[in-house]
Parts: structure tokens; C-alpha cells; sequence
């Protein structure tokens, strides 16, 4: 009689050991789920950077202090109607962004208007677009300011086409790369270094913290 309890009770801890264990991993569950998201996500981040480093170069120190915007200086530019300042530029080229419906000129970077207060402004560490393997850099503000030439970039799609005119000739373009940094002044722009570039800068859609680069490679 008590060797057949000790079996009943044997069977019945068997029993609620295993029900103690589902229980555990039904509560458990959303947890791993999360966990295994995650490094996944920081694999994924990971081969992301590796892919952008390799067979890249890197140039440091492309300053974009002027793209953030005080909060007064952007209720100012709201209050303006969106429409170019009453000044004659003497354009030398012209951005084309047939996806998003942008085109924009844009002065030499000696011009006075070579700023982002004025028009799609080259930055100082730029290649003309006729520089064999070099790197055309344009910036401007993203938002609802009047001066806010690539509010829609962040509508592109990899694959995307852009062209560049500049002395007679086009340079067409397709979208290659996107990724996002901190705003802190400066960007690190990654590319292949022996391919002609456009890049663009702007603030991040919707965000304060970041700006967002985009890479375009020679067709």
C-alpha cells in the first residue's frame, strides 16, 4: 500500500514538473521571442556596418553645423511662405530627383548663395560632378520651412534615379546606400572610392537626433 502511493505520488510530481515547465515557458516565452529579436537585430547592425566599411573610403569632418536649426530660427521659417527669396542666383547646375518630383539649382560653391539659408548649398569638402571617382556633396534642411529643399528624400527607395547637369553635360545617378548618424556637426560619409558619388545630407524625417545620408553611385 505504501510502495503504490509512493508511485502516485512519484507520477504526480512528474505531472505538475511537467506542466511547472510549459507554464514556464508559455510565461517566459514573449521574453526569448524579445531576446532572440535583438541579436538578431545587433547581427543584422553588425553585418550592416561590415558591408558599409568594405572596399570603402572614408571621409571624415564633413561639417553640417548649419543644417540644425534653433527653435526660434524655426518658427521663423514657418511663418515664411514657401517660396525663394527675392535674389538673382547664377546657377551653374541642377539636382534632379525624378521619384520626388525635386529640381533645384545650385550656385558655386564661391557664391555668397552657397548656403543652405539660400539654396541646396555644396559642401566645402565636395568634387565637382566632373572629378573622375569624386564625390559630389549637396546639403539641405528637410521639414516645412520654405528652405526645405529635400523635405521628401526620405521617400526614396534603393534604386532610385538622380542626375546631376553641371557644364553641359548629366550625370546620372542611382541610389545605393541610406543610413543615419548623430547630429553633431559632422558626418563620416562611406562610399566606394572608385566610383563617381552624389551624396546628400539632410536632417532625419521626424527626428531631432539625427541627419540622414543618402549614396548614389554612377550609372
Amino acid at each position: 500500500m505504501q510502495r503504490k502511493n509512493r508511485n502516485l505520488k512519484s507520477q504526480l510530481f512528474k505531472v505538475g514538473f511537467f506542466f511547472l515547465i510549459i507554464g514556464l515557458l508559455i510565461f517566459f516565452s514573449p521574453t526569448l521571442i524579445k531576446i532572440k529579436e535583438e541579436v538578431f537585430e545587433e547581427m543584422r547592425l553588425a553585418i550592416f556596418q561590415m558591408n558599409i566599411n568594405k572596399d570603402n573610403t572614408t571621409i571624415n569632418d564633413v561639417n553640417t553645423e548649419n543644417l540644425v536649426i534653433t527653435n526660434e530660427e524655426t518658427q521663423i521659417l514657418k511663418e515664411e511662405p514657401k517660396q525663394e527669396k527675392k535674389t538673382t542666383y547664377s546657377y551653374i547646375g541642377e539636382l534632379n530627383i525624378p521619384a520626388i518630383r525635386l529640381k533645384r539649382g545650385f550656385v558655386s560653391k564661391e557664391s555668397k548663395y552657397n548656403d543652405i539659408n539660400y539654396n541646396i548649398t555644396i559642401a566645402n569638402e565636395a568634387d565637382y560632378p566632373d572629378v573622375p571617382a569624386g564625390n559630389f556633396i549637396l546639403m539641405a534642411h528637410s521639414g516645412n520651412a520654405y528652405i526645405s529643399f529635400f523635405d521628401k528624400l526620405y521617400k526614396l527607395q534603393i534604386g532610385d534615379q538622380a542626375s546631376v547637369s553641371y557644364n553641359a553635360n548629366t550625370y546620372n545617378y542611382h541610389l545605393v546606400k541610406v543610413y543615419n548618424q548623430p547630429k553633431t556637426g559632422k558626418v563620416t560619409i562611406y562610399r566606394n572610392s572608385y566610383v563617381k558619388t552624389l551624396t546628400l545630407i539632410t536632417c532625419t524625417h521626424e527626428d531631432d537626433y539625427n541627419q540622414t545620408i543618402y549614396i548614389f553611385e554612377e550609372i
